[in-house]
């Protein structure tokens, strides 16, 4: 008997596999269990904005959140813009911004509007002891029934890098909102 065979009489290879993969798992667990608020910058802390509307109303509404119920953000702050012609692309001339809301410690934020078309600018800090995360867009919505469109679509351009509609859209029929509503901010780091 050589060894390679005295070594799996004594160490099968599921055996082995097995008692690997619970090494790993024990390993693991304080990761894939969270003890407190999530890390800056990871999916948990992920500020997302979901937009519905409805074709009975003219009523849009706004909901800024993370996708981890007890997310709790240090500052979240909101800027509109009304009042523009909507081209189809990001307005060109200059917006006038209004502060919305400027406000600190909160889980999520919502508010509604019945301007349409309607730009936000989008600000949102995230800090814990570990470290800090900043996310932010810019982005303009217009509500609408648009050339070879059938049905209330809702339309939206962004001036962020890699932000859009779910998934790399840039319009929704209304009627699948606020399923397909959902934009994820741009994760820039930490607060300039």
């Amino acid at each position: 008997m050589n060894r390679r065979d005295l070594l799996q009489r004594y160490f099968p290879a599921p055996l082995v596999a097995t008692a690997l993969l619970l090494v790993l798992l024990i390993l693991l667990t304080p990761v894939l269990v969270p003890n407190g608020q999530p890390a800056p910058g990871t999916i948990f802390t992920q500020a997302e904005l979901t937009v519905d509307a409805t074709g009975s109303s003219n009523l849009t509404s706004f909901y800024l959140h993370s996708p981890e119920s007890n997310v709790r953000y240090a500052q979240i702050e909101v800027a509109v813009a009304v009042g523009f012609n909507w081209s189809g692309g990001f307005p060109s001339a200059p917006l006038t911004w209004a502060p919305l809301v400027n406000a600190s410690d909160l889980v999520a934020y919502q508010f509604n509007s019945t301007a349409n078309p309607i730009a936000l600018n989008i600000s949102i800090f995230y800090s814990t002891a570990g470290g800090q995360a900043y996310y932010v867009g810019v982005f303009a919505f217009y509500i609408g029934y648009a050339a070879g469109f059938s049905s209330l679509t809702l339309f939206t351009v962004s001036t962020t890098p890699g932000t859009s509609l779910t998934p790399g859209l840039n319009h929704v029929p209304v009627a699948e909102l606020p399923g397909l509503g959902t934009i994820q901010l741009s994760d820039v780091g930490a607060r300039p």
